[in-house]
């Protein structure tokens, strides 16, 4: 087994209390509306779950005419605490899809990455992106922000739209959505982790992080109003 991964960020840190406020603050900047419509490519991060439903929206995209193109991405990235297989996430998703059906369309894997970065990085070395005008990415639903952001770092000239997947967890009707993730406290720690990614990550360079200032200003004036009602 190749070595655990730390995190730069823990994926569910300790969070604050929230108040409607603080929660319809956080859904606005992490979680990004969906957009299911025709493209010229389907770009679909890295997951290490949910494998067989990833697949079945790629083959729903193909089946419906809305993409001819697919670039699957994901390594091995056996990050600490995280659902661990000794096979790249890209190889596995592309398991469930019967590709012998689909010949006459274009399917591709990228199998090095191991964060959104990385995903967007090895995909440009896969295919080339000169001719995509419009673009849509299957991305977990928490993260669906910090992926567009992303790639509008890359491909700031191609039109996207999101497809954001909810991430199950051990109580079914409260999925990690935009709905939802707030009912639980596992719900309530990833997506405060995500807030702190999108500001350390945007911070540094990651991402154009101008388009989310506002956003996560709010957010910390919040959490500051809060801190001090209660002192």
């Amino acid at each position: 087994m190749s070595e655990e991964l730390q995190r730069e960020i823990s994926k569910v840190p300790e969070c604050p209390d929230m108040d409607n406020a603080l929660i319809s603050a956080l859904t606005d900047l992490c979680f990004q509306e969906e957009s299911i419509t025709g493209s010229d490519l389907l770009f679909v991060f890295g997951s290490n779950v949910q494998h067989m439903e990833i697949a079945d929206i790629i083959k729903y995209m193909l089946d419906n005419e809305l993409v001819d193109q697919v670039l699957i991405t994901g390594g091995i990235a056996n990050y600490n605490g995280s659902f661990y297989k000794n096979q790249a996430e890209s190889e596995q998703i592309k398991s469930f899809i019967p590709l012998e059906k689909y010949k006459d369309k274009r399917i591709y894997t990228e199998s090095q990455s191991k964060n959104i970065i990385e995903n967007i990085i090895e995909a440009k070395k896969i295919i080339s992106f000169k001719n995509i005008r419009s673009m849509t990415f299957l991305s977990h639903s928490y993260a669906s922000t910090r992926a567009a952001l992303s790639l509008k770092k890359y491909f700031p000239e191609i039109e996207l739209h999101c497809i954001p997947l909810p991430l199950p967890t051990d109580f079914l009707k409260y999925p990690i959505s935009r709905q939802m993730w707030s009912k639980t406290e596992y719900g309530r720690g990833l997506v405060w982790g995500e807030y702190l990614r999108l500001l350390t990550y945007g911070e540094r360079g990651d991402f154009p992080i101008d388009e989310i200032r506002e956003a996560l200003d709010h957010v910390k004036a919040l959490t500051e109003q809060k801190s001090l009602s209660v002192a």
